[in-house]
């Protein structure tokens, strides 16, 4: 091993669903240490070992505690090093971040993450030591295979945007100078997500409504100016109730939030 290897490093899942997880962290840090393990092809078990021990560490946090569905959208940070004697990946978990998009606040995240990472974090790898196939067998089946064929999407359900969507708030700026808004139910659980977006003298409005098991695309185009959403979202609702919805499969509605999420500044 250089001595890069003592350079902290950060692996980074991105946006993704809670059912790929595991996937995802597994192909993230082989891509990462792909140079490394070309030069020691042993390695290649390290990277495997360290992968299902986070995992484990995530599952705990993300299936027991927090009780994510397999289709939430959740974001997983943290760093590790590398030790060059043993050629052992450490895990950094007082740096582990989650972020989990839909029906879970920030906040109760935070707490749980911080209490499995100070209370519980010696047994979860005593455990993950002691029976590792155990734990990874878990794991797997609560991934979601890539291979699964969805069913075709229902028909659109005959509707009011009000009567689902109770609130409207702003996520934030995005990357292109438009906005991003969060869509809310009467339970404050998020049932979507708007991007508005300048076009030459329009904005586009681009919003995915998830509900009763279908998943909408509502697009359009409008004359308002950005500054009538940003301090007023809530007339989006009204804005929505003017467009004729497109249903589309919930794959691509998940990638369309993914895309719209890492468009915020």
């Amino acid at each position: 091993m250089s001595q890069a290897s003592l350079e902290s490093r950060s692996l980074s899942s991105g946006l993704v669903i809670a059912g790929a997880y595991a996937d995802k962290v597994r192909r993230t840090l082989f891509a990462q240490l792909r140079d490394l393990m070309r030069q020691d092809k042993e390695f290649a078990r390290e990277i495997a070992r360290a992968a299902g021990e986070l995992n484990a560490v995530l599952y705990r946090i993300l299936v027991e505690e927090v009780k994510v569905e397999k289709g939430d959208v959740v974001r997983i940070r943290v760093n590790y090093t590398i030790d060059p004697a043993s050629k052992r990946i450490i895990w950094d978990y007082n740096t582990l971040s989650i972020e989990a998009f839909k029906r879970i606040p920030d906040e109760k995240v935070l707490e749980i993450v911080n209490d499995v990472v100070r209370n519980k974090l010696s047994k979860i790898l005593e455990e993950f030591s002691r029976a590792p196939r155990a734990i990874e067998e878990k794991v797997k089946a609560f991934e979601t295979p890539e291979e699964k064929v969805e069913a075709p999407p229902p028909p659109p359900q005959p509707v009011s945007i009000s009567d689902v969507v109770a609130s409207v708030d702003v996520l934030g700026e995005t990357i292109d100078g438009g906005l991003l808004l969060k869509l809310s139910d009467s339970q404050e659980r998020s049932v979507g997500l708007a991007s508005v977006t300048p076009s030459g003298e329009e904005l586009v409005i681009d919003a995915i409504i998830i509900h009763a098991g279908s998943s909408m695309r509502y697009l359009t185009r409008t004359r308002v100016k950005l500054s009538e959403y940003s301090e007023n979202p809530s007339r989006l609702i009204s804005d929505l109730e003017k467009i004729q919805p497109t249903t589309i499969p919930p794959q691509e509605a998940e990638k369309l939030i993914k895309d719209k999420m890492q468009n915020l500044l």
